[in-house]
């Protein structure tokens, strides 16, 4: 009795979705990084799971840190790219060029600028050479090299840690957020959602801006038109808080409320 009940017991003790942990923790963390964050109750229903499961596959993927917990949910981790540079770099060169070239009119002579993160302002340099005497501030180290060689603006870099997979610098708080009186605050967004939310991934990022926004005469919102109804899961700001829109397309049908928009010149490139 005791040998045909062993087999048994010990079928009965294995998790039935055992074999299946790496391959489910693995779209787990694929739905947080697209995303920005899940909830653990989501997570359960796509799986067919119970929620106890889930908290313990998003206290496997922290304890790595790969995501960060929450209650209820899980958000995607500081200091983790939610898509690589390499992958970025490659999409949509055209009309991130001819977003670029619309801030040519706000590059006037000494200038001060901080310029945010993204692949976006890759080609700023193009643009920059044409204006001489500009200084630019930035946490981004493919603007700060491309200025420096490229341009005679004068480039300062914020000090922090490089962003793994990534040209970003997440920076790390402290007197030098304050050096600056900023004529104009260039920023990008992850995503932006319909009620006004200009949203990011990383909240080492969205703090380094929250100060600059603080110091800035102009905010310039940079963003192209895939950024519109994305998820992600930390605040920077708000539209109403955007003096300028450069985006391409027509941004008017992306919001809820029609008045989002009032007060802010929108610059839309073909």
């Amino acid at each position: 009795m005791s040998g045909a009940g062993a087999p048994g017991a010990a079928a009965i003790e294995r998790p039935a979705d055992a074999v299946r942990v790496p391959d489910r923790q693995a779209a787990i963390l694929e739905a947080v990084r697209l995303n920005g964050a899940a909830s653990v109750a989501e997570l359960a229903a796509r799986f067919s799971v119970t929620h106890q499961t889930i908290r313990r596959d998003l206290r496997a993927l922290e304890t790595r840190g790969l995501l960060q917990k929450a209650f209820g949910g899980a958000f995607a981790s500081p200091g983790v790219a939610a898509h690589g540079y390499d992958e970025r770099h490659g999409t949509l060169t055209g009309v991130k060029r001819r977003l670029m070239l619309a801030l040519e009119e706000f590059l006037t002579p000494r200038a001060t600028l901080f310029v945010g993160l993204g692949t976006t302002f890759d080609s700023l340099h193009e643009v920059l050479a044409r204006h001489p005497g500009v200084l630019i501030a930035t946490p981004n180290l493919e603007v700060a090299h491309s200025c420096a060689l490229k341009t005679d603006a004068t480039v300062y870099i914020y000090a922090g840690y490089v962003r793994n997979k990534d040209s970003a610098v997440l920076t790390i708080a402290d007197d030098s957020r304050r050096r600056f009186k900023f004529d104009a605050a260039v920023i990008g967004a992850s995503a932006i959602d319909r009620d006004g939310a200009v949203l990011e991934f990383d909240p080492m990022e969205v703090d380094l801006v929250h100060s600059v926004l603080e110091q800035s005469r102009q905010v310039i919102l940079v963003a192209h038109d895939g950024k519109f109804g994305q998820r992600a899961p930390h605040v920077v700001t708000r539209m109403s808080r955007i003096d300028v829109l450069i985006t391409n397309g027509d941004p008017r049908l992306r919001f809820d409320d029609p008045a989002t928009l009032a007060g802010v010149r929108v610059i839309s490139v073909a």
